[in-house]
């Protein structure tokens, strides 16, 4: 028995619609290390010396920073740590 001809669907091609999705939501923004590096010292929480955990290219550093300059942070043992060497800061929450 056939359907009848107003029953047919005259749109036979692949519909593949529901392949693509955007959740702008999950995207994480991508953040300069200069401006995280400012963010944390505009920060009020710590007045000298501010606990943090750099990921550097060699690796992995948790220490106080007290200053920076163009191109080097100052930690609280004096040692300078390139800018441009650093993959991510962080805050160190006690």
């Amino acid at each position: 028995m056939d359907i009848p001809k107003i029953y047919q669907n005259k749109n036979i091609t692949n519909i593949e619609n529901s392949q693509d999705y955007y959740y702008s939501n999950l995207t994480p923004k991508k953040i300069n290390i200069n401006q995280k590096i400012n963010n944390i010292f505009k920060s009020k929480k710590y007045l000298y010396k501010i606990p943090v955990i750099i990921n550097t290219t060699n690796n992995k550093i948790v220490t106080y920073i007290i200053g920076k300059t163009n191109t080097y942070l100052i930690t609280i043992n004096n040692e300078l740590i390139s800018i441009k060497d650093i993959i991510d800061i962080n805050e160190k929450i006690h």
